[in-house]
C-alpha cells in the first residue's frame, strides 16, 4: 500500500510499504543480540542462543523454507514476538494455544455474458449474482457455523465492468478466512464454495472458486508460554491474554510445529486508531528498549 506518514526521513522509497513494523521486529532482536555479544562470558559453554530473523511472514512465508533448511536444527525452544499498537505500549500479551489464526485467501471469478445496459434481458449479470452471492456468504458465520468457534470472513475486493452502460461478461471478488482449527476451516471453505457456485447457477452464471489456505494457525506450547509470563512479571509489569487470540495471521507457525515454544506480543500503541497494515502507521520507537531488553531477560531465564 502507498505510505501517508508525512514528514519521516526514513519513508518507502517505491509505491509500496508492508505498514508493519518488521523493521522494529529486527531491531529489537538486534538490540538484545549486541547485549548478548557484550556479555559471552556468560552464556554457558554448553549452551548456544540461535537468532532467526525470519522473512515473508505473510504471503510467501519464510519460516517453512527455513525449517527445510535445518534452522531448528539441534534448538530446543523457540520464541517469537510481533508488535501490536493496539495494546498499551511495552505491555506483554501472551496466551496458550493458538494467539495466531491459519489463513486462507479466497477468490471467486463469476463468468456471466455481458451486454449493453439497455438490453439487461440478453444478458446473464455477473455483478447482480456477484451481489446475490456476498450476502450469501455473509451468512456462514451467524447460520451455518456454531457460535463457538472463533473466525473471521471478509471479503476486500470486488472488481466489475468499466462504464455505466455496458454489462460485464464476468465479475471477480477475493478476501480472507480466519480460523484457528482444521475442522472449521473445512466447514467454512465447503460452505463458500457451494454457496458460490449455487447461487451463480440460479443468476444464470457460473462461479469459480479458489481457496488457498498459506499456513496453519500459530500455536503456543503452554510451558513456553508460561516463561514468558514468568519474565514478563519480573520488570515488564506481566503479562495479560486480553484480547488474544487475535485474527492475525502469520508462519511463525511451521517453527511451532517443530519445536516446542511460543509467541507473544509486545504492545506499541501511540495513538487510539492505530492499527497494522494502516496507511499512516509507524513503528513505535521508544519500545525497542522494551523488546530488546525482552529477549535478553528471556534468555537468561532459559539458559
Amino acid at each position: 500500500m502507498p505510505e501517508h506518514n508525512k514528514g519521516l526521513d526514513y519513508l518507502t522509497t517505491t509505491p509500496y510499504a508492508h505498514m508493519c513494523g518488521h523493521d522494529g521486529h529486527i531491531a529489537m532482536l538486534l538490540a538484545g543480540a549486541q547485549i548478548m555479544c557484550l556479555n559471552r562470558d556468560k552464556i554457558p559453554s554448553n549452551k548456544t542462543v540461535r537468532l532467526l530473523f525470519q522473512p515473508a511472514e505473510e504471503g510467501p512465508g519464510g519460516a517453512e523454507p527455513m525449517v527445510k533448511e535445518g534452522c531448528l536444527n539441534g534448538v530446543d525452544e523457540v520464541y517469537g514476538c510481533h508488535n501490536m499498537p493496539n495494546f498499551t505500549a511495552g505491555e506483554i500479551r501472551v496466551c496458550d494455544g493458538a494467539i495466531f489464526s491459519e489463513v486462507t485467501i479466497v477468490k471467486i471469478k463469476v463468468k456471466g455474458h455481458g451486454g449493453h445496459g439497455s438490453a439487461p434481458h440478453k444478458t446473464r449479470d455477473p455483478i447482480n449474482a456477484s451481489a446475490f452471492i456476498l450476502t450469501g456468504l455473509n451468512a456462514i458465520k451467524a447460520r451455518c457455523i456454531h457460535s463457538k468457534e472463533n473466525f473471521t470472513f471478509t471479503i476486500c475486493n470486488i472488481e466489475s465492468g468499466s462504464t455505466f452502460n455496458v454489462m460485464p461478461s464476468d465479475a471477480f471478488m477475493q478476501g480472507t478466512v480466519r480460523t484457528y482449527n482444521t475442522e472449521t476451516r473445512v466447514k467454512v471453505l465447503e460452505k463458500i464454495k457451494a454457496i458460490a457456485e449455487s447461487t451463480a447457477i440460479a443468476h444464470d452464471c457460473v462461479a469459480e472458486v479458489d481457496l488457498n489456505t498459506l499456513y496453519p494457525a500459530t500455536t503456543n506450547h503452554k510451558a513456553q508460554a508460561d516463561y514468558i509470563r514468568r519474565v514478563a512479571a519480573n520488570g515488564f509489569g506481566g503479562a495479560s491474554d486480553e484480547d488474544l487470540p487475535v485474527t492475525a495471521s502469520e508462519d511463525f507457525s511451521y517453527f511451532l510445529l517443530e519445536k516446542p515454544g511460543a509467541f507473544f506480543c509486545l504492545g506499541t500503541k501511540r495513538k487510539e486508531d492505530e492499527t497494522l497494515h494502516s496507511s499512516t502507521y509507524d513503528f513505535n520507537d521508544t519500545c525497542l528498549a522494551t523488546g530488546g531488553l525482552f529477549w535478553v531477560r528471556l534468555i537468561e531465564d532459559r539458559l
